[in-house]
């Protein structure tokens, strides 16, 4: 994807954006990187942008997505993540939300440079080849906090930054004992930065195929989860505190979407296959505090959810989910899941 690249100064863009520029193809090339062993100082590159807490691990992917225009710094004016840790030969997308007004990609030491836009959908990608730290930054809304950074390889981090490791790789989410008992539980995998994940259901773990794969994530707000079941055994897919819930079924292949929108840690499991330790958790951004069912319906969670739940899976009866019995809850900070 390539086109030219539409330089604009300061000076020419204050006196020019009274319009908005439009496009979605831009410039894509291989940049020319901070050497691996010249540390970035993290720190003080993003020094007063809100929206920075750490470094998103997407290493094993050969593309990755960072949103331009997302909410930080007093408005639309983040990037998410907001700095990445990518294997060298991953192209980075950078796609624009549309919100914050007119944005741009550009290489601190010049080896990129996107357009300015404003229109939602448009992307700009770009290719690291080589180990080493490239920081960005949008021109025009700069000196707000719009800044990034993308590190290669083995690229070192300096500040203090560099004692605290990548996001994700320590301060795990306090689950209270959720995942006590579920053997296929290690850590908490860092998603962020990709508009829809997978979580594979009825994966080998806890004694057979009675796990999610992998058990706990940590997405971007307005994260599309997509739960796939593998075949192997009758599941479902149920939130501890009623705000999604999946039909129970065996067949192979079938998916049950939500999608996330405010930080918070959202717990869920399969109803009768709890007890074996087959439970789950997103965590949207920086987490906030765990959902947990009402007083009053933590009976009937565990009572309806797991008992009539087995009787389904075991007759072959239609099973009345918990949004379907007139006490159901609202859902509390999730999107309601899509029609089926």
């Amino acid at each position: 994807m390539t086109s030219e690249t539409i330089n604009v100064d300061r000076r020419t863009f204050l006196a020019g954006t009274g319009g908005v520029l439009f496009g979605s193809a831009l410039v894509s090339g291989t940049a020319q990187a901070q050497s691996a062993d010249e540390p970035v100082d993290i720190d003080s590159w993003f020094d007063g942008v809100d929206n920075f807490d750490g470094v998103t691990d997407l290493t094993g992917q050969e593309t990755v997505t960072v949103e331009v225009g997302s909410p930080g710094n007093g408005g639309a004016y983040g990037f998410a993540p907001a700095a990445v840790r990518i294997d060298p030969g991953t192209t980075v997308v950078w796609e624009w939300t549309g919100e914050g007004g007119v944005h741009n990609v550009e290489a601190s030491d010049g080896s990129f440079k996107s357009e300015l836009l404003g229109n939602a959908g448009a992307t700009f990608e770009h290719a690291f080849e080589d180990d080493g730290a490239t920081t960005y930054y949008c021109m025009p809304h700069e000196a707000m906090g719009m800044k990034g950074a993308v590190l290669v390889g083995d690229a070192a981090v300096g500040g203090a930054s560099a004692d605290a490791g990548t996001a994700g790789e320590s301060g795990e989410p306090a689950y209270d004992g959720w995942f006590d008992g579920a053997d296929n539980y290690e850590s908490t995998t860092d998603l962020r930065g990709q508009r829809t994940v997978t979580v594979s259901v009825g994966a080998p773990g806890n004694g057979g195929a009675f796990s999610f794969d992998p058990p706990a994530i940590r997405i971007t707000p307005g994260t599309t989860v997509v739960w796939e079941w593998t075949g192997s055994g009758m599941h479902s897919v149920t939130a501890l505190d009623g705000s999604f819930e999946s039909e129970m079924t065996a067949e192979a292949g079938h998916t049950f979407s939500q999608t996330f929108a405010s930080d918070r840690i959202h717990k869920y499991a399969c109803p009768p296959h709890e007890v074996l330790g087959m439970k789950g958790a997103v965590v949207v951004g920086g987490g906030g505090a765990a959902e947990t069912p009402p007083a009053d319906r933590l009976g009937d969670y565990l009572t309806v959810g797991f008992g009539a739940s087995i009787v389904a899976a075991v007759l072959g009866i239609p099973y009345l989910s918990a949004k379907e019995r007139p006490d159901a809850s609202p859902p509390s900070s999730a999107s309601p899941p899509p029609s089926r």
